[in-house]
């Protein structure tokens, strides 16, 4: 990937099921983003509110979505990098915390958050 792969980052990806282009929010460390491994942690971004989703700033100059959006927060997961196709913007960096706090719900993890975009 020219540039490289960063936390916060949005990028586009092509899923199997859909025929257009679908965004991504990167939310692994940029150690194991930057390194050989071939997967990134990602939370898929939609149109679609839901319980468990996290409203995303709508900034389309900063994170490049044209909707309102929300962090699908109950679908993190692996994705291979060479699946990252377009970077189109990154979340603002006071978003991070209502985006972990989303990610901590779902996966039952109490406690202060402690995400960083590093």
């Amino acid at each position: 990937m020219e540039g490289g792969i960063r936390r916060g980052e949005i990028w586009t990806v092509v899923p199997p099921a859909h025929p257009k282009p679908r965004p991504v929010l990167v939310i692994s460390i940029n150690a194991l983003n930057e390194s050989e491994w071939p997967d990134v942690l990602i939370v898929p971004i939609t149109s679609v509110p839901g319980a468990l989703r996290v409203q995303l700033p709508e900034k389309p100059e900063e994170t490049g979505l044209r909707t309102t959006s929300y962090a699908k927060c109950e679908s993190v997961g692996p994705l291979q990098k060479s699946r990252l196709k377009k970077r189109i913007g990154a979340l603002p960096s006071q978003s991070w915390e209502t985006v972990e706090h989303g990610i901590r719900r779902v996966l039952g993890i109490k406690g202060k958050p402690a995400f960083s975009k590093e």
